[in-house]
């Protein structure tokens, strides 16, 4: 059993002042509560706060990702490369470990501290499929351009 971090971290690509606990839709039991899942580094949340989105972004667009607790791979869907996210450092007490990684809460959180990364320096860690390359190029190919990422 793996002893309990101070604090934990959650990441996610909407600011709050307090997290609640929602339902989330993961690959199995373990990953689908209802909670507030944290990770006990802020490196292992990063691909949860990086703001990926929808294409189309509406109703019925798509989005298709998956990450190794670090790194990113965008299969469908986009993300502005000038986007931000949030990381929310947040007490441990009420979180529980749920797998080799995962802590979650049942009760709503307060932030300790909330911290922005910006897409461009995460960008590194994310890649795309040939599909989502020509997504993310019909949208932001002159500006990925001005910023060094194509």
């Amino acid at each position: 059993m793996k002893d309990k971090p101070k604090v934990v971290f959650h990441g996610s690509q909407y600011l709050f002042d307090t997290i609640a606990p929602q339902h989330a839709h993961g690959r199995c039991e373990t990953e689908s509560q209802m909670g507030i899942y944290a990770a006990a580094t802020m490196d292992e949340v990063i691909p949860f706060a990086l703001p990926f989105r929808f294409y189309p972004d509406e109703p019925g667009g798509k989005l298709s990702r998956d990450s190794d607790g670090i790194n990113s791979y965008l299969r469908y869907g986009t993300i502005n490369p000038r986007g931000k996210g949030y990381v929310y450092v947040l007490p441990s007490e009420s979180f529980e470990l749920v797998d080799e990684w995962q802590w979650v809460s049942k009760a709503p959180v307060k932030p300790i501290e909330v911290i922005e990364i910006s897409v461009k320096d995460y960008w590194h860690t994310i890649s795309f499929s040939e599909e989502a390359k020509i997504i993310q190029r019909e949208l932001y190919g002159e500006e990925m351009g001005r910023l060094g990422l194509l």
